[in-house]
């Protein structure tokens, strides 16, 4: 079984020699080169999964950090472990802050060796699933579907903050895609070739949460994985405070320690929070105050679906013309009423709950043959929350009214559902219903129903 290739650059053949038989033990192909031009020809003619290469290449004592330079500079995506002998590990730690993996000293401790192999092909490995994930299937351009004001400006706000490298906190409720708006800023970046790192910061074992993002002495950490990439740390306000004091040394620092080594990483870092919480544990001494700053840099404010109703159809037929890529059902749209059950519901959940309850509706309307979904086929959950709203519209109540008092009763309430439906939009209600703007506008005013009209402009 083949572990993985690694060309070893070495001007001495006996240690090539020595690693080849180390190596090719533990299941690894090899590759040999004694100088630059060798070593260039190999990489090109097959990319490695890792490089051992000696810092000091015939008489030139930097000819390993030059030949390090121009595998970077090729974009060459392979992890390069430098190889030290007596009296350079001051260089060898200059090399890693220009890209290097790694170092590990002549003569070499077997152990360490392999060790240092398998940590390097758990990075390759990590960086090719980042290219996989990069060229999947995601919904991540759902947060720009909509014709609300907050719609209409994130795209370009996304573009301005991927060209620079500056911090991003994104303070957001849960379900309305912040990792989605993270990932686009990463592959919008000069880093998009490198890998994404998604870290939830949510735990129990806050010890192993540590030794994740740090990592260990035989574990890469969250940290190095991303290493040139980017690193999404969701939830970040449930960050112990221990954790927080090694992220603040390691903003500082632009390193951090494992056991008696420093380890440099460069990565840009992405949060995000509910603004609710990180204002509660800000406020509350559980969070660092200048940890808060360092980290937010750019902003990014989302608002939650219940605050930009008008994007609550846009969405819901996003996620429809995806149904036959989902099921195989032929495309199927909503019924008028389970369309005002859907936008008459507060969404809780935001974006990702408008898009499990399309694919549940779908499945419970089956491939039917009919073209609509109706309410019976909309989760029981989201009916049973609408229905009190809807029940204003029942006959019942107006049957002990005189005529004129139960239809100015009536329209007041159809009104209000309606306005509150469309987020206040006049012009929208009135293409609903069936009315002129102006006269929808006298109507509202004659029934006093402004209050529901400036409450629905409120949440937008």
């Amino acid at each position: 079984m083949n572990s993985g290739n690694i060309l070893i650059v070495d001007d001495e053949e006996e240690v090539r020699a020595l690693m080849v038989e180390v190596l090719s033990d533990e299941g690894y192909t090899t590759t040999q080169a004694s100088n630059e031009q060798e070593a260039i020809g190999s990489i090109k003619k097959n990319i490695p999964d890792m490089v051992f290469l000696d810092l000091w290449l015939g008489d030139n004592e930097i000819a390993g950090i030059e030949l390090l330079e121009k595998i970077k500079s090729h974009n060459y995506d392979v992890p390069v472990v430098m190889i030290s002998g007596h009296g350079t590990i001051d260089v060898a730690v200059e090399a890693i802050k220009k890209g290097a993996f790694d170092f590990i000293e002549k003569p070499f401790v077997i152990d360490r060796l392999l060790l240092m192999c398998s940590r390097a092909m758990e990075l390759r490995k990590l960086k090719q699933e980042n290219i996989a994930l990069r060229h999947s299937s995601r919904d991540s351009d759902a947060y720009t579907v909509g014709v609300s004001p907050f719609v209409a400006s994130i795209r370009q706000v996304v573009d301005k903050i991927a060209t620079t490298n500056s911090r991003v906190f994104i303070k957001s409720p849960i379900g309305v895609g912040a990792d989605a708006i993270a990932y686009d800023i990463h592959k919008k970046s000069h880093r998009r070739t490198y890998p994404f790192v998604y870290v939830n910061c949510i735990c129990n074992n806050f010890e192993k949460f540590d030794n994740d993002l740090f990592g260990t002495d035989r574990k890469l950490g969250h940290f190095q994985q991303a290493d040139n990439g980017t690193i999404f740390l969701d939830d970040v306000s449930k960050l112990s405070q221990d954790t927080q004091r090694r992220l603040m040394s390691f903003l500082q620092e632009g390193r951090y320690g494992i056991r008696n080594r420093n380890i440099y990483v460069d990565v840009r870092i992405i949060c995000s929070s509910s603004e609710e919480h990180i204002a509660y544990v800000l406020d509350n001494g559980l969070f660092s105050r200048e940890l808060f700053y360092r980290l937010n840099i750019s902003a990014i404010t989302i608002p939650p679906i219940d605050e930009r109703r008008e994007d609550i159809v846009p969405l819901l037929e996003y996620y429809l013309a995806r149904s036959d890529q989902l099921f195989g059902f032929p495309r199927k749209n909503f019924s008028e009423k389970a369309l005002a059950i859907l936008q008459s519901y507060n969404w809780p959940g935001n974006i990702y709950q408008i898009r499990n309850v399309v694919e549940s509706s779908l499945i419970n309307a089956g491939d039917s043959g009919d073209n609509f979904i109706h309410s019976q086929h909309i989760p029981q959950e989201i009916t049973s929350s609408t229905k009190e709203k809807l029940d204003a519209l029942q006959v019942a109540k107006f049957v002990a009214l005189p005529l004129k008092e139960a239809k100015d009763a009536f329209e007041s309430d159809y009104l209000r559902v309606q306005v509150e439906r469309f987020s206040g939009n006049i012009s929208q209600t009135a293409a609903f219903i069936g009315m002129e703007r102006s006269a929808l506008h006298r109507k509202l005013k004659l029934l006093n129903v402004g209050r529901a009209v400036r409450n629905a402009k409120k949440k937008k």
